[in-house]
């Protein structure tokens, strides 16, 4: 009894250990944006002059903001010609270069996995072993041959280029959907089978809505990676700029001050702000699949 009890006391402490952990924890992952708030909303001569880095403003200077809307453009090499592209205008490619990405890169993977994990058939066993070893074996210097294919089909520097691009299986959402599917009883697609319905009528109607919780996951999850991600845009559309290549390029321009460049990154940042306070719950719950009724 009295080893029980010390047992009891020991898992007691080690709870408020890692609770707090976790709590200093989720302070360092605050504190960024927290100070990103603050130095946003500083005059410059106060934040470069009188070097206040890290307290809190003395005067909230909330035409940064505006500023960082004004001088916030992306310029582009378009026929020999300097184009200028807005925030807004950013903002509009980088809605279609995430957006259809996103599709793409949630659906094939989606799609394959379901192939490969609810037939049973030898291929789908070279198709995992494909994926598994893709992700271990780094591949270097492809970026040439990759632009080289794309100036020759023509997908150049277009939208639409892009989203075939990334219309592949390879990745770890392939794994995170194949074992999803594992996990969904037979006995869905053998009640369907008896009512008469086809393979396509089994997977759109019964099993993909049965697993909607995950494929809208990953859907979220690489929207806000495409909306991030400006190398690949800067190489692959240079005409279409979007708006994490307007804010790398405002970074770069030594007239721009610390407390607007901030500004311009709020800015970038606030739709994907958006998009987690819409759907955070979504993000931070575990998905639940209902069983099957006698």
């Amino acid at each position: 009894m009295a080893k029980a009890k010390e047992v009891g006391k020991t898992n007691g402490v080690l709870k408020w250990v890692l609770f707090a952990l976790l709590v200093l924890y989720a302070v360092t992952l605050f504190m960024p944006l927290l100070w990103a708030l603050m130095t946003s909303v500083k005059d410059n001569a106060e934040y470069a002059i009188f070097e206040n880095k890290i307290g809190f403003p003395g005067s909230f200077a909330i035409g940064n903001f505006a500023l960082a809307w004004e001088n916030g453009y992306a310029d582009a090499l378009i026929n020999g010609e300097l184009w200028y592209f807005s925030i807004p205008e950013q903002f509009l490619n980088s809605v279609l270069y995430a957006g259809g990405c996103m599709l793409t890169a949630t659906f094939i993977p989606c799609i394959t996995a379901y192939a490969v994990a609810r037939y049973k058939y030898r291929f789908g066993k070279v198709v995992y072993t494909i994926v598994i070893v893709a992700m271990i074996l780094p591949i270097v210097g492809s970026l040439p041959s990759e632009i080289q294919m794309t100036r020759a089909l023509g997908l150049y520097d277009t939208f639409w280029g892009l989203w075939i691009l990334k219309a592949n299986f390879l990745g770890i959402y392939f794994l995170v959907f194949h074992a999803q599917f594992k996990m969904l009883p037979y006995d869905y697609t053998e009640a369907a089978k008896i009512d008469g319905a086809s393979n396509p009528r089994i997977m759109f109607s019964v099993i993909l809505p049965l697993a909607k919780g995950t494929i809208f996951t990953v859907m979220l999850l690489t929207f806000v990676q495409f909306w991030n991600d400006y190398q690949i845009p800067m190489v692959y559309i240079p005409s279409h700029p979007v708006a994490a290549y307007g804010m790398f390029q405002f970074n770069q321009r030594p007239t721009s001050d610390v407390p607007t460049k901030i500004a311009y990154m709020l800015i970038v940042a606030l739709p994907i702000i958006v998009v987690f306070v819409a759907f955070h719950k979504r993000l931070m719950t575990n998905l639940t699949v209902g069983g099957i009724k006698a």
